[in-house]
């Protein structure tokens, strides 16, 4: 598993909901973070090879966000994966941090040999229910429509449900809340599961220890609390690995569950064995 690193955008603490400000800005610094939140949160991409495939989780901000984020392909050069290389990139939810880098600038396929994959929830959401849509959710729809277009276009567009294997061997969790479709990927190897975990947290820092606290791009908050704290359930009883988009890079270590409270563990840097 390489996590390739799109870039950082800011997470706010006015945009966190659910719990006082005072005590938000005290979980902030118990974290050695400023009152306004975390400035420079990580947006993490997944590369792996599963079945001769090699697949990728989300594709990072494209042209969507600023110079902040949208490296994701200039960092992919640097780990040895061409972008023509990639077969499948599944993506956790059509926000743009997540999905619109699956596009150049020009509007062309980044990934012009893959196939794109999304849960049909947030694909039915997300492309079918525009006109309704205001503000910043508006600006997101148009922005998830332009990410699949050349895509769709060609053919290389898949949906699934809940619970099925886009790709063999990574089964698609229900992590509905954040999005209507939001997904988690659950990916076997060497006797261990990695769950790959997209929106389920912004800021650890705050959502571990308090994990009913909601953000304000949710699309649905009480649904994204109680996908949260199901899925933190999971992980304490069956001790899965985690990889998150917004957890500091590389995002991938454990969740220490002690004395009613979670904590971020993350996995040490090694050497890199090659085989």
């Amino acid at each position: 598993m390489t996590t390739v690193y799109d870039g950082a955008l800011p997470i706010l603490a006015t945009d966190m909901h659910g719990e006082s400000p005072e005590r938000i800005s005290e979980l902030l610094a118990d974290g050695f973070l400023p009152p306004e939140g975390d400035l420079l949160t990580a947006v993490n991409t997944f590369l792996f090879r599963t079945g001769g495939r090699t697949v990728l989780v989300d594709a990072g901000a494209g042209t969507s966000l600023g110079p902040g984020t949208g490296h994701l392909l200039e960092n992919l050069r640097a780990a040895g994966v061409s972008p023509e290389l990639v077969d499948d990139v599944l993506i956790t939810h059509l926000h743009p941090d997540h999905a619109f880098g699956l596009v150049t600038a020009g509007g062309e396929a980044a990934f012009p040999s893959a196939t794109v994959h999304l849960s049909a929830l947030d694909a039915q959401h997300w492309l079918n229910d525009a006109a309704a849509a205001e503000g910043v959710h508006a600006q997101i729809h148009r922005w998830a429509a332009q990410a699949l277009t050349p895509y769709r276009a060609r053919g290389r567009f898949s949906t699934f449900a809940y619970g099925e294997q886009p790709v063999r061997g990574v089964t698609s969790v229900d992590l509905h809340g954040h999005t209507p479709g939001h997904s988690g990927y659950l990916v076997s190897g060497d006797g261990e599961r990695l769950l790959l975990w997209g929106d389920t947290m912004h800021s650890h820092t705050v959502q571990l220890r308090a994990p009913h606290v909601a953000m304000d791009i949710d699309s649905d908050r009480p649904g994204a609390r109680a996908a949260r704290m199901r899925i933190l359930d999971e992980i304490r009883m069956r001790g899965w690995v985690v990889g998150g988009a917004h957890l500091p890079f590389p995002g991938i270590g454990r969740i220490r569950f002690r004395q009613g409270e979670a904590r971020w563990v993350p996995a040490p840097y090694r050497p890199l064995e090659c085989a």
